[in-house]
């Protein structure tokens, strides 16, 4: 039996940091201080400045000389091109995922549906979202493609940061509820047509939740 590694410092405090950003406990834009999180995990520097650095390279933190390190942030222009990515690149792998193993891909984004309505049944909304993440790796899992895969992978953290921002606006996660629904409804029909309809549908929510999200963000900030 093969021993298992214990994780080292570093990659502890980048999952610590990662999974806050990702839930929303660290904000977008939010300013991080090196020794503060030292001092919280009880580690030395060292391995949080090594943490960090993975995390810029994620596109999590801004790191600056003399500036500091910041949660990332993005812009209106920035979310549009991450949606046009997933919008390339989800629609890619449903058709690979579909010829190679649709019924896989059928079985698991059901049981991902069954869970997430009792996450919601429970109020449980951090579950919700690590579901919603989880919906659209499948698609890469049962694609096949280690390429495109690992394509997915790199913006994963930022995808699911962006998810959780959004979720709080009205109506948006009932809404990304009913759609990966009806998502998993079109993949047992094996109906590619109505996939890549629905997932422009889902996807161009995000631009537009995200546009509303700045101006309630600047109409506060006026008041």
């Amino acid at each position: 039996m093969a021993l298992t590694r214990p994780k080292s410092l570093k990659e502890l405090a980048l999952e610590h940091l990662r999974e806050s950003i990702i839930d929303g406990t660290l904000a977008m834009g939010q300013t991080l201080s090196e020794r503060g999180i030292s001092e919280d995990l009880g580690v030395s520097k060292s391995p949080v400045r090594e943490a960090l650095a993975q995390l810029r390279d994620e596109g999590l933190v801004n790191i600056e000389p003399q500036k500091g390190v910041r949660v990332f942030t993005l812009s209106e222009e920035e979310v549009a091109q991450i949606c046009d990515f997933r919008q390339a690149i989800e629609s890619a792998a449903f058709e690979l995922a579909l010829e190679r193993n649709p019924a896989g891909l059928a079985k698991d984004m059901k049981d991902n549906v069954s869970a997430m309505t009792v996450a919601r049944k429970n109020g449980d909304t951090k579950q919700y979202l690590a579901l919603d993440t989880a919906f659209h790796q499948l698609i890469f899992k049962h694609a096949g493609n280690a390429y495109l895969a690992s394509s997915y992978e790199r913006y994963l953290g930022k995808i699911a940061a962006l998810r959780t921002h959004l979720s709080g606006l009205p109506k948006h996660t009932d809404l990304s509820y009913l759609e990966h629904g009806k998502l998993a409804d079109a993949v047992r029909t094996k109906d590619m047509p109505e996939i890549r309809r629905l997932l422009a549908e889902h996807i161009d929510r995000t631009r537009e939740a995200y546009s509303i999200a700045i101006d309630r963000g600047q109409s506060s900030a006026a008041e």
